[in-house]
């Protein structure tokens, strides 16, 4: 009984068994195929296209600010913001009365100068040669009053320093015209003892110049002049002398005032002498003066205008011209005038305010003709040159409006944006269009260069090493790619890369490969 239960249960195992392997083999027969362990694409001649896409904003072509030269309070306004202006035409005026006013008065001063050259061209009248000779006349006379003035200055200060040194003071001297004068009272200074006694012998010496003096009258004032100097000096020394004396049983105080009275007679006297003969010597020069003057005119009144008192005149009429011309430059600089044709984006000038020099006060837009700038990064603006050609769209008008531009000018400095270097780039529209508007933001594609008909591949499947770039071809009837070397040229923006080497058309590149 135990035998047949053991049969019974190995062949119930089998049976297990046999259907366990049939149903792997059933299995193994309708599962699908295995996935390819590549993806590739298929190298293929194209046109590469390189774009630097970036966004922009609508420029007017010409805009300026204006601003006055000068300032001033505006007087009239000719247009507000809106308006269209020509160009050379003037849109804001200042006052110019004081401006005005002054030209005037240069006028009048030209006609003056210009009456004046011809009055000079005509000669003197005879009436004008008898004013000047009696001009002579009256400086003549005035000469010879001043002389004899001076003569009796120059007499008057001799006598007054006579009797200021003989008179006043040689009294306080023993021997006191000898070359050794001896001072009758003691002074406590030695120094300045010493000092009065050589300039009392110094005195003496001067005399004896001043006699032997030329008796001109101007030599005489000024070998007089020159003494009465001297005699001040010393009577100062004197002066100073005496005042430190003392009274002594020998010496009163009343005596010691009579020397100081003296003395300062004698200064008071040569003090007044000096000052009348400067007087006197000033006033003789003048009157000269006066009649070098008054015959020069005689003379050149007598010999008729020269060429060159008539080309002085000239002269002087250019210069006045020349002011007359400047006072007009300013009077135009007090309008504003359009340098171009347009429309005024921006007014701030009122009647009546006053402007500042060289602030702008109003802008003004070249009218239809606009420009796009944008801002390119650095690593985009080495692939731009001037003349490339972009498509444009404008956010207002959608995406399906396309407007033709064309790069004008690549600014050369760098400008900052967000801590990263960027180019300036101004385009201009090639086609004039009413619906383009100052502001709008541009969405622009520069089209930087292009290779029709080239071998191209997707940029993913080029690995770049240290020797090279390299991608990976998988042959027809081979399981496993071979690595190739390629060149490449031109990358475009819809991520293909020209193959200038290592590729024939129609090789399969593997772009992707799955890890089984």
């Amino acid at each position: 009984m135990n035998t047949i239960v053991a049969t019974a249960k190995r062949y119930k195992w089998l049976i297990i068994l046999a259907l366990i392997i049939a149903g792997a083999a059933a299995y193994a027969a309708t599962r699908p195929a295995p996935a390819p362990a590549y993806e590739t694409v298929e190298a293929r001649r194209t046109s590469v296209v390189q774009e630097v896409s970036v966004t922009g904003r609508v420029e007017t072509q010409s805009q300026v600010d204006l601003s006055f030269e000068r300032s001033g309070r505006v007087a009239r306004v000719m247009k507000d913001v809106g308006g269209k202006v020509a160009r050379g035409e003037v849109v804001v005026r200042l006052d110019t009365t004081e401006l005005d006013a002054q030209l005037l008065q240069a006028n009048a001063n030209i006609a003056f100068e210009e009456a004046r050259l011809t009055e000079i061209k005509r000669g003197t009248r005879e009436e004008d040669i008898r004013i000047a000779e009696a001009r002579v006349a009256s400086a003549e006379s005035a000469v010879a009053d001043a002389e004899n003035n001076l003569i009796d200055k120059t007499s008057d200060a001799r006598t007054k320093s006579d009797d200021a040194l003989y008179n006043k003071t040689d009294h306080l001297f023993d021997n006191p015209r000898t070359s050794n004068p001896q001072i009758r009272f003691a002074v406590t200074d030695q120094k300045l003892e010493f000092a009065i006694e050589n300039s009392r012998v110094d005195m003496s010496a001067a005399q004896a110049t001043l006699a032997a003096a030329s008796t001109e009258p101007h030599a005489a004032a000024v070998a007089t002049r020159t003494y009465l100097e001297q005699l001040r000096a010393y009577l100062d020394k004197l002066a100073s002398g005496i005042n430190s004396v003392t009274p002594s049983s020998s010496l009163t105080q009343t005596t010691i005032d009579g020397w100081k009275a003296d003395v300062s007679v004698a200064r008071t006297s040569v003090n007044a002498a000096l000052s009348g003969l400067v007087a006197a010597s000033e006033k003789s020069n003048i009157a000269d003066a006066s009649l070098t003057v008054a015959k020069e005119e005689l003379a050149a009144k007598r010999a008729g205008a020269l060429p060159e008192t008539i080309a002085a005149q000239e002269a002087k009429i250019r210069a006045m011209d020349a002011q007359a011309d400047a006072l007009r430059a300013q009077l135009s600089k007090m309008s504003l005038v359009a340098p171009i044709a347009g429309i005024i984006t921006k007014q701030d000038a009122k009647v009546g305010e006053t402007v500042t020099a060289n602030q702008p006060i109003m802008t003004l837009a070249s009218d239809g003709k606009f420009k796009i700038e944008a801002n390119i990064p650095e690593v985009d603006v080495a692939k731009i040159k001037r003349g490339d050609r972009a498509q444009v769209t404008l956010d207002a008008y959608g995406s399906d409006e396309m407007f033709p531009a064309e790069v004008a000018m690549i600014d050369p400095a760098e400008t900052i944006v967000q801590g990263v270097p960027t180019y300036k780039v101004t385009l201009l529209f090639i086609d004039a269009d009413e619906r383009i508007k100052k502001g709008m933001t541009a969405n622009i594609d520069i089209s930087t260069a292009t290779r029709d008909f080239v071998i191209a591949i997707p940029a993913r499947s080029i690995v770049t090493k240290e020797n090279g770039k390299f991608v990976k071809v998988l042959r027809p009837g081979e399981l496993t790619p071979n690595e190739v070397r390629v060149g490449t040229g031109l990358r475009g923006s819809d991520g293909l890369v020209e193959i200038t080497d290592g590729l024939a058309e129609g090789d399969r590149v593997v772009t992707f490969e799955r890890e089984l």
